[in-house]
Protein backbone atom coordinates (compact mmCIF):
# COMPACT_ATOMS: atom_id res chain seq x y z
CA UNK A 1 0.00 0.00 0.00
CA UNK A 2 1.25 3.52 -0.77
CA UNK A 3 1.00 6.12 2.53
CA UNK A 4 2.51 9.26 3.60
CA UNK A 5 2.62 10.74 6.68
CA UNK A 6 2.96 14.31 7.01
CA UNK A 7 2.88 16.30 10.35
CA UNK A 8 1.32 19.33 11.12
CA UNK A 9 2.39 21.47 14.20
CA UNK A 10 -0.01 24.42 13.48
CA UNK A 11 -3.21 24.20 15.03
CA UNK A 12 -4.91 25.89 11.92
CA UNK A 13 -3.31 23.31 10.26
CA UNK A 14 -6.00 20.27 9.00
CA UNK A 15 -7.37 18.38 6.97
CA UNK A 16 -7.51 20.23 3.21
CA UNK A 17 -4.06 22.25 4.10
CA UNK A 18 -1.40 22.23 1.89
CA UNK A 19 1.55 21.12 2.32
CA UNK A 20 4.86 21.30 0.93
CA UNK A 21 7.09 17.68 0.24
CA UNK A 22 9.91 19.83 -1.24
CA UNK A 23 10.51 22.88 -3.13
CA UNK A 24 11.16 26.33 -1.96
CA UNK A 25 11.62 25.65 2.09
CA UNK A 26 13.30 21.72 2.04
CA UNK A 27 14.87 20.22 -0.98
CA UNK A 28 14.66 16.66 -2.49
CA UNK A 29 17.99 16.58 -1.29
CA UNK A 30 17.68 17.23 2.58
CA UNK A 31 14.48 14.80 2.40
CA UNK A 32 16.04 12.02 1.55
CA UNK A 33 19.17 12.42 4.08
CA UNK A 34 16.48 12.67 6.57
CA UNK A 35 15.26 9.18 5.75
CA UNK A 36 18.37 7.51 5.56
CA UNK A 37 18.63 7.04 1.35
CA UNK A 38 19.34 9.44 -1.57
CA UNK A 39 17.51 11.97 -3.75
CA UNK A 40 17.04 9.74 -6.68
CA UNK A 41 15.12 7.02 -5.06
CA UNK A 42 13.24 9.66 -3.15
CA UNK A 43 11.69 10.67 -6.76
CA UNK A 44 11.74 6.83 -8.30
CA UNK A 45 9.01 6.10 -5.38
CA UNK A 46 6.36 8.66 -6.77
CA UNK A 47 4.72 6.01 -8.96
CA UNK A 48 1.10 6.54 -8.55
CA UNK A 49 1.60 9.56 -6.49
CA UNK A 50 -1.55 12.29 -7.81
CA UNK A 51 0.68 15.36 -8.67
CA UNK A 52 -1.14 19.19 -8.37
CA UNK A 53 1.94 21.86 -9.57
CA UNK A 54 0.93 25.21 -8.01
Amino acid sequence: MDMITVELTEPTQGIGSTVELWGENISVAEIARRSGTISYEVLCHLKRAKRVYV
